[in-house]
């Protein structure tokens, strides 16, 4: 085979596997997504835990829609990645290599510089030093992430919380974990099973709320399971289903208004139940859809943002704390509006030293340059 028409070759086979999901706008739609959390963080984190977000709506904050949305485009790719690669070991491989350095790194200067900054400790320097390092093998390993550090912002209204945002972690590696056992075992190769396990699992969603709230007793580890399960799911199926989905925006965008104003309806008019907050995440997930779902030469202003999206999320606790301890007396919405611009900037400094690398050496890994033969 003569060089070119083998390059061509390669060329037109790494195509076919790219085209069958639009993600010029993904970059940009996962950063107004993890904004959004940030918003919600914020906001009470000058008041403490248990007040309502700003911007809430319909009884939810927006960090927890935002939660539900970032599961759901994981799912997508999740269900993306192991049909492109058919491969649990890449598809792993991916995931980790995308999102460990950066945690890692940013995990780093929470207990080599921030603690030691602002920590305060009688622990001798052997208690010390085993505390963080317990504390950052749990945080980068995904298994505790999210936990207390006790000596620093212990005074704080998030009490020793100095990486408070990044509890949803471990379900992220339960998740892809599950992905993973599922592809192995042939669970998500037929789309019907597909859909069948997402409105399965959207069921008992609903049944363990429901009951939870009428006064029955449900573990919350199983109650976040499947409150987290449920939309990383509904993106697998949506990816698995993408051909038989709408292609029109107005159509889309008239399922998304659908969903919002059932979801309205019912808050308003009707008893509370747990159909109100699958509503109103399949809307805001449908206009996730719908965005992703656009060409190219749609909404330019979105395409091939920077992947800054893990990097806000890493960075906007650690920062909202830090600019807290220094102004005390911030509102909510004055932390919001210095908290998130010096979150951006940062994030994009960290993507540029530790992510943009990690994940072209992560892409080299999983995806080799073919080697190019000679006629």
């Amino acid at each position: 085979m003569h060089q070119h028409h083998f390059y061509g070759y390669c060329v037109a086979k790494m195509t076919e596997k790219t085209t069958d999901f639009n993600l010029h706008k993904l970059n940009a739609v996962r950063i107004f997504i993890v904004l959004m959390i940030a918003l919600g963080y914020a906001s009470t984190m000058p008041i403490g835990p248990g007040e309502t977000e700003k911007l809430a709506h319909l009884g939810y904050d927006p960090s927890w829609i935002g939660i539900s949305l970032l599961f759901f485009i994981s799912g997508i790719m999740a269900m993306r990645s192991l049909n492109r690669h058919g491969s649990i070991k890449k598809y792993l491989i991916s995931r980790a290599g995308r999102n460990l350095p950066l945690l890692a790194f940013v995990t780093l200067i929470s207990v080599l510089v921030i603690y030691p900054l602002f920590g305060v400790s009688s622990d001798s320097l052997g208690d010390t030093v085993k505390k963080l390092g317990v504390y950052f093998l749990g945080t980068v390993s995904c298994l505790r992430p999210g936990e207390p550090l006790p000596g620093l912002l212990d005074d704080a209204k998030y009490m020793c919380l100095i990486q408070g945002a990044i509890w949803t972690l471990k379900w992220g590696l339960i998740a892809h974990i599950a992905a993973s056992l599922g592809h192995f075992f042939g669970f998500f190769k037929n789309k019907r099973l597909t859909l069948f396990i997402t409105l399965s699992a959207i069921f008992c969603h609903f049944t363990m709320q429901y009951y939870y709230v009428n006064g029955g007793d449900v573990p919350d580890n199983l109650m976040l399971a499947a409150r987290l399960g449920w939309p990383f799911l509904a993106g697998m199926s949506v990816f698995a289903w993408r051909d038989k989905l709408p292609k029109s925006v107005r159509t889309n965008m008239a399922i998304t208004i659908a969903f919002f104003a059932t979801a309205v309806i019912w808050f308003s008019f009707l008893q509370w139940s747990p159909v109100i907050e699958i509503l109103l995440t399949c809307a805001w997930s449908w206009m996730a859809f719908t965005i992703l779902s656009l060409k190219t030469d749609q909404m330019k202003m979105l395409n091939n943002w920077p992947a800054l999206a893990l990097a806000i999320y890493l960075l906007n606790w650690p920062v909202s704390q830090m600019l807290l301890l220094a102004l005390p007396e911030i509102t909510s919405w004055q932390l919001i509006a210095l908290s998130l611009p010096v979150t951006l900037i940062l994030s994009s400094g960290a993507h540029k030293l530790v992510s943009a690398r990690s994940y072209d050496w992560t892409k080299r890994l999983i995806e080799p340059t073919p080697q190019l033969k000679a006629g």
